[in-house]
């Protein structure tokens, strides 16, 4: 009897278990008949329960992934996609209901089929409308392209035929129709029919580019017969003008250029029988750029009546040299305690003057009495020594005043002085530039009428040369610098005509033992049109004096001039004859290897060439 309620109870807790709809009202039903039961029975109640609670679960989620579903898929609206933003709006749901899918886990395939299926049919439907969409972009897009391509070729069309062609108005319109050809080529969404007019454009825009082109071709040709015409003169010109540099006073072959003095930065050419010479001084608008470190320079002259000058000089300037400030009370003599008046500086000297107060970067400032004074006060400095400037003014309606000047401020509206606060301060330290240095270059004259040149070279050294001793002196150097000069190469054979200055770069070899001995290569020759010329010239074995002269025959004692100088161009070389170089070694250095080699030569190529030129080549 114990026993057959004991089943009863368990009977009872187990379909009040499987009828629960909660986890909670399946433990109850457990709970309600727990002490019915013996132990066995219990622990199979327990087991239900939790089997009914994993069961409630699962129903729970499958529930909510199907409502996921639904509501992912009523989301999809694909009766309107005839834009990007309801096409973009349509991608946007079917994320949303693919990724309902892929959370659906608990859903069967059977139930998530229909899913399936609409999501199948809403990519189809999205994507033939995005291949629509993005057909007619690029038709658009293509149409437009077409269009601006026509509309430049036409604005190009228009300017190469209202003026003279130009390289630049034929490129703009070939450009434009390249790009317009481009276009249609591009054009692959739209039919033959509406490309048609641009092809016609294109085609006919082929004829007046062509006219244009034999035009300018035409042009071209004629421009450089006259250019080719202007060289052969300029060539004749300057081959008859081109000379080796000559010292011979009165001479007709008279060309030599030097500084003017030791302290002059001129330049001074002398020529001709007549003993013409001529100053030529640095044009300050010119730029010559500086070669293997020696600073360059366009010198120049135009004397009355009397043609042009012009000289292209290279300088090896050193640093400045500089020194300490003198004692202010040394080097001013003062008056009562001040300098005296220093209303007169100009040039240099205004830059000596320095105050806070004068402040401004351009025009005058003025400085007003302060009441019941007889003069201006104001701080400042004089060449680096602090003191105060006083300025008195000229009269009673005139006040003192400080004016911007090219270097600093000229003073004016009365005496003006200054005391230093220390007269034993000593000045700021002063700088001396280099005014002695070697030099070498070419220069030219043009005769009034422009048809007569003159033309040479030279190399000099400004201010006075240091003195070279090498007569012990044992080993070998290098030099190795720039070179300048003009050439002309002159034919009336139909041969090459070209003429102007030059660049190229040296190279010097020097022996130094019981005779010394020099030679040497020039190369890497640029012409007046900046372009490389296959050129060289051979230095031949030139002696060294003690002094560091170069000039003479290691061969031949007797012979102690320039030696040869030999033009190759290409593989083809020069005579000898005629042809010289020259020059000297400045500067030693405290090895006792002189540290500069500066010279000059002439050169000759058959009967068509002529070069003078000069170097400056450092050790």
């Amino acid at each position: 009897e114990a026993e057959a309620a004991q089943t009863a109870a368990y009977e009872r807790a187990k379909a009040a278990i499987a009828a629960s709809e909660t986890a909670a009202d399946a433990q109850a039903a457990y709970d309600a008949e727990k002490e019915n039961v013996n132990a066995a029975q219990g622990e199979m109640l327990q087991a239900a329960v939790d089997a009914r609670t994993v069961e409630l679960a699962t129903m729970a989620r499958e529930a909510a992934q199907k409502m996921a579903l639904m509501d992912a898929a009523g989301m999809i609206d694909t009766s309107d996609l005839s834009t990007q933003a309801l096409v973009d709006a349509a991608r946007a749901a079917i994320a949303g209901l693919r990724q309902a899918l892929d959370d659906a886990a608990d859903v069967s395939d059977a139930d998530k089929a229909m899913y399936m299926t609409q999501l199948t049919d809403a990519v189809d439907a999205v994507d033939t409308a995005q291949g629509g969409i993005d057909t007619e972009t690029r038709r658009m897009n293509q149409m437009m392209a077409l269009s601006d391509a026509s509309g430049d070729l036409q604005a190009a069309l228009a300017a190469l035929s209202g003026a003279t062609p130009t390289q630049a108005l034929l490129d703009a319109a070939n450009n434009a129709l390249t790009a317009l050809n481009t276009a249609i080529a591009d054009g692959a969404d739209l039919t033959d029919t509406e490309k048609a007019t641009y092809v016609r454009e294109a085609d006919n825009a082929a004829a007046p580019i062509q006219t244009a082109q034999t035009a300018f071709d035409n042009a071209e040709g004629e421009a450089e017969n006259d250019r080719i015409a202007a060289m052969a003169v300029t060539a004749s010109r300057l081959y008859a003008g081109i000379g080796a540099p000559d010292t011979t006073t009165g001479n007709a072959a008279q060309r030599q250029a030097a500084y003017s003095g030791a302290d002059n930065a001129d330049i001074t050419v002398t020529w001709g029988a007549d003993d013409t010479a001529q100053a030529l001084t640095v044009d300050e608008d010119a730029t010559v750029d500086a070669r293997h470190g020696w600073t360059g320079q366009m010198f120049t002259a135009e004397p009355d009546d009397a043609g042009t000058y012009e000289a292209v000089v290279y300088s090896h300037v050193g640093e400045a040299t500089v020194t300490e400030g003198a004692v202010f009370n040394v080097a001013y003599t003062l008056t009562n305690g001040e300098t005296g008046d220093v209303t007169s500086l100009t040039g240099h000297a205004t830059s000596r003057v320095a105050s806070p107060s004068f402040d401004q970067t351009a025009g005058t400032k003025e400085f007003e009495l302060v009441e019941n004074t007889v003069r201006v006060m104001l701080a400042g400095s004089y060449q680096g020594v602090s003191g105060t400037y006083y300025c008195t003014p000229t009269d009673a309606n005139t006040n003192c005043s400080a004016a911007v000047a090219d270097m600093g401020f000229t003073l004016a509206g009365g005496t003006w002085t200054f005391k230093p606060t220390n007269p034993e301060a000593k000045l700021m330290d002063t700088s001396t530039p280099d005014n002695e240095y070697a030099s070498y270059g070419w220069w030219i004259h043009k005769s009034e009428d422009g048809n007569t040149f003159i033309a040479s070279a030279f190399a000099n050294y400004r201010g006075t040369a240091p003195t070279v001793e090498i007569s012990t002196l044992r080993g070998s150097a290098t030099y190795t610098g720039g070179v300048a000069g003009k050439y002309a190469l002159s034919s009336t054979t139909g041969g090459t005509n070209d003429a102007g200055h030059f660049t190229a770069d040296v190279t010097l070899e020097a022996t130094f033992a019981e005779d010394h001995k020099i030679s040497g290569t020039i190369d890497d020759f640029y012409g007046a049109d900046g372009l490389h010329r296959d050129w060289s010239v051979a230095l031949g074995d030139s002696v060294i004096s003690d002094a560091g002269v170069i000039a003479g025959d290691p061969d031949d004692t007797a012979d102690t001039g320039a030696q040869s100088a030999v033009w190759t161009i290409g593989e083809d070389a020069g005579a000898a004859t005629g042809t010289m170089w020259s020059g000297n070694l400045h500067e030693e250095g405290d090895d006792e290897v002189p540290g500069i080699a500066t010279g000059t030569f002439y050169t000759v190529f058959g009967r068509d060439g002529k070069m003078v030129g000069a170097f400056g080549a450092n050790n």
